[in-house]
């Protein structure tokens, strides 16, 4: 039998989130990093993990492309 890592028993671990690539690199706060467990998405603040996690808000990923999709038109707009 092998041991499961900390990523199988966590999905929303902080090992499995990524943070943006347009997250600010200074200290004052605006970091947000994702990470994708199946079809859900969780979307966090990486300077107020909750637990061991980052997982602040967890949606669909359908759902998530729909807010990103209305928040790039508006924003064009």
């Amino acid at each position: 039998m092998s041991e499961m890592s900390d990523r199988e028993l966590n999905p929303w671990a902080r090992s499995r989130f990524r943070k943006s690539a347009r997250s600010d690199s200074t200290s004052n706060g605006q970091c947000v990093a994702v990470a994708v467990w199946g079809i859900e998405v969780a979307v966090g603040d990486t300077k107020s993990p909750v637990a061991d996690s980052f997982a602040h808000l967890r949606v669909s990923s359908s759902d998530l492309a729909g807010l990103l999709a209305t928040i790039k038109a508006e924003t064009s707009a």
